[in-house]
């Protein structure tokens, strides 16, 4: 083998993470991302997080659901799943708001007006 292909880098990945989960290295939790590759040569991308600590998404997210007045903690029906708001990617433009699926852990991205209607806070009418 010369050169790298698409099932070889990610099967490379999946072993790679095995070790890094399987390491004796405590308190912080990694993550093996996106790789680029050409020729021979590879490059993976390492996220590095301090367990107990948040992510950039998770950040992000608490900071733009207080100036949405989205409710983080609500858990909304979607389609029969059972979801609730994850992160928020401020490099999306269109879809920014993540949400995960309680059963499956599945990710999935929505708009504004999407994350409004299943996570806004309701007004209370005095």
């Amino acid at each position: 083998m010369t050169e790298f292909s698409k099932p070889v880098l990610s099967e490379l990945r999946k072993q790679l993470q095995a070790v890094l989960d399987s390491s004796d290295i405590d308190g912080f939790n990694f993550k093996i991302g996106n790789c680029s590759y050409g020729g021979g040569e590879a490059t993976f991308k390492l996220q590095v997080l301090i367990e107990g600590g948040k992510s950039r998404q998770e950040q992000d997210l608490e900071q733009m659901a207080k100036l949405s007045d989205f409710d983080t903690t609500k858990i909304a029906t979607v389609q029969g799943m059972r979801v609730s708001l994850v992160g928020y990617n401020s490099k999306a433009r269109k879809r920014p708001w993540i949400m995960q699926d309680l059963t499956t852990a599945k990710q999935y991205v929505l708009d504004d007006y999407q994350a409004k209607r299943y996570f806004g806070m309701v007004a209370e009418v005095s």
